[in-house]
């Protein structure tokens, strides 16, 4: 007499849902307010080895570890960092490309002879640090989560404004109102370029890389130049507002991704309460019962 062995049912990986996408982005929001003070000095940020060490190095390498830990434990590696259907609008590349090439010109504008060695090298793993936790978390986790309640679009904008809106705690640190409100607007239109990058190479790889490099270059230039070094001031602005205006282009592009989405969707919507033409035949055919008085 043979016996079978019970089948154990898999519980791992945890199926998608909006809560557990949110949970990790409001639990760095609660710490990051808890742990920011008014009296920080949110302009020192970057400004030394130090800085960069405390502010960026230790606390993001933190948060990593953390975040992986929950993105493992919850089984969405392949969800969370890989897009199985790449968009076919391969003009939306424009965004992300001329990110990267604003990127590529405030190099020649950082000061290499201002800090050691160690200050840029710390700096790239810190950048890198903020780029996997920041990209894996929204558009990752969170873009994940939210997919299981919204349409593409609304998965767009949702992680966009959000992402934009996590910056807001700044003001927590010293920063101020009017400057982190540009900053919040700035995020929120970045993200629409780094949800392109994911979109249109299938991975979080690329939205991970342009984001470190972005922040490169901002903390290096402000870390490295002096305010009265207009030669180098004038052009970084003049590439800041150029910045602008890609990025105003990535928000429309990243639109029109999520938008073509959601055509399927759309369609699937305006005609399930069509009857089909057989029915509207039988139906006109048949004679009317007549009424009661």
């Amino acid at each position: 007499m043979t016996t079978t062995a019970p089948v154990r049912r898999r519980r791992w990986p945890v199926p998608p849902s909006l809560l557990l996408g949110l949970a990790p982005l409001v639990a760095f929001a609660a710490v990051s307010a808890w742990r920011s003070r008014p009296s920080d000095d949110y302009g020192a940020l970057g400004q030394t080895v130090d800085s960069v060490v405390r502010a960026l190095v230790l606390p993001e390498g933190i948060a990593v570890l953390v975040l992986c830990a929950y993105v493992t434990a919850l089984g969405w590696w392949p969800i969370a960092t890989v897009d199985r259907g790449r968009t076919a609008l391969r003009w939306t590349l424009t965004a992300p490309v001329l990110i990267a090439v604003v990127c590529v010109a405030r190099l020649p504008l950082v000061d290499w002879g201002a800090q050691p060695v160690r200050y840029f090298l710390l700096l790239t793993v810190g950048v890198l640090f903020v780029g996997v936790f920041e990209e894996l978390l929204t558009r990752g986790v969170l873009v994940v989560g939210l997919r299981r309640r919204l349409p593409e679009f609304g998965v767009w904008i949702a992680s966009c404004v959000l992402f934009g809106l996590l910056h807001f705690l700044n003001v927590l640190a010293g920063a101020g109102v009017g400057v982190t409100v540009v900053q919040v607007v700035f995020a929120a239109s970045f993200g629409s370029t780094l949800y392109l990058a994911r979109r249109l190479t299938g991975n979080l790889l690329a939205p991970v890389l342009l984001h470190a490099f972005w922040d490169f270059g901002s903390i290096a230039v402000s870390g490295t130049v002096q305010t009265q070094d207009l030669a180098r001031l004038v052009p970084a602005g003049v590439i800041g507002l150029f910045a602008f205006a890609v990025l105003a282009l990535g928000v429309v592009a990243g639109g029109v991704v999520a938008w073509r989405d959601d055509r399927p969707r759309r369609l699937r919507r305006r005609w399930r309460t069509v009857p089909p033409m057989g029915a509207v035949a039988v139906s006109a055919g048949e004679p009317r019962l007549p009424s009661a008085v």
